[in-house]
């Protein structure tokens, strides 16, 4: 049985852009300016390969990021390197006035025309087929996954278990593990063609235990939160790698994400050191559970999900 690994970065907007002004409701950060995200960028893609993780590397990106760092992001794409719609209807440049708002408090008609105005714009920067996607902030309702379906996302990547009203993001009780997407709800299993892979959370290990709010492995966790060996995130790694075994779960992946706001590059940064953690874990833990450590693409799970006729 191979446990697939995969670990990705979502590249936003700096927050000195036209679209993190004020009318955007801007109560949330970003890279500190395009030369910090491309170096947080550069040093993720090296510091997984270092790592011998290469092949389990994605970028989820905003299209206006993509634009901006067109020429970075093609040589990326052109190096291999997994490339998916990242998407904040609230920092979107086409989408002005009225229109700009959270994706899951968006009309079905809404949805649809922003999602596929911002699959267009990317698949246009990059000049290659854009198949997944990621909602910033987890923001998503019940039309998100079959609209991803029907215009042409083989696959999705969101949050797990995330209950943030704020930002229109409901994934309270959803299924946690890879599986097919509903065309009715976001949080249980379906039977479309779409291929939704969840982030990793815990089950029962904690950031805030306060209001129960899962810990997940993004690498920006202060490690006073994570213990002096990051005990935390081991924790978070094998109840899932357990769970998954429990429930004969087809196609078992620990699925780690963070942001381009983060210096991988420097290996005495508690962030690049958090990352390190995780695969290192993540790699031990395959070993004393008897699966095989696999780093994959996300499509590489998606092709293995139909080559098994998984659910």
């Amino acid at each position: 049985m191979k446990l697939y690994f995969n670990y990705s970065i979502d590249c936003e907007l700096p927050l000195n852009t036209p679209s993190t002004g004020p009318e955007r409701r801007p109560f949330f950060g970003g890279p500190k300016s395009w030369e910090a995200a491309e170096t947080s960028a550069r040093g993720f893609i090296e510091r997984m390969a270092e790592m011998g993780a290469a092949a389990g590397t994605s970028l989820f990106v905003y299209p206006d990021v993509a634009r901006h760092q067109q020429a970075l992001y093609r040589e990326m794409a052109a190096a291999g390197v997994e490339i998916a719609l990242h998407l904040n209807g609230l920092r979107y440049s086409r989408l002005q006035g009225e229109q700009a708002k959270w994706l899951g408090e968006m009309t079905e008609a809404e949805q649809r025309e922003a999602l596929q105005t911002a699959k267009a714009d990317l698949e246009d920067t990059l000049g290659q087929p854009v198949l997944g996607y990621r909602a910033c902030y987890g923001s998503a309702n019940n039309d998100t996954l079959r609209l991803c379906d029907e215009l042409g996302f083989r696959w999705a990547s969101n949050s797990s278990n995330r209950y943030r009203p704020e930002f229109f993001a409901n994934w309270s009780g959803s299924w946690p593990y890879p599986h097919h997407a509903s065309p009715r709800s976001n949080l249980i299993c379906g039977d479309l063609p779409l291929f939704e892979l969840p982030i990793t959370v815990g089950l029962t290990v904690y950031y805030d235990e306060r209001i129960r709010q899962p810990l997940d492995l993004r690498v920006e966790t202060p490690p006073e939160r994570l213990g002096e060996g990051r005990e935390k995130l081991r924790a978070v790694i094998e109840e899932n790698i357990v769970e998954m075994d429990r429930r004969a779960v087809p196609v078992r992946a620990i699925i780690g994400g963070s942001h381009n706001t983060n210096p991988y590059g420097n290996p005495a940064t508690f962030q690049a050191q958090n990352l390190e953690w995780v695969v290192r874990f993540t790699q031990e833990l395959a070993d004393e559970h008897e699966v095989e450590f696999t780093p994959a693409s996300f499509l590489k799970m998606v092709e293995e999900a139909e080559r098994i006729g998984s659910y």
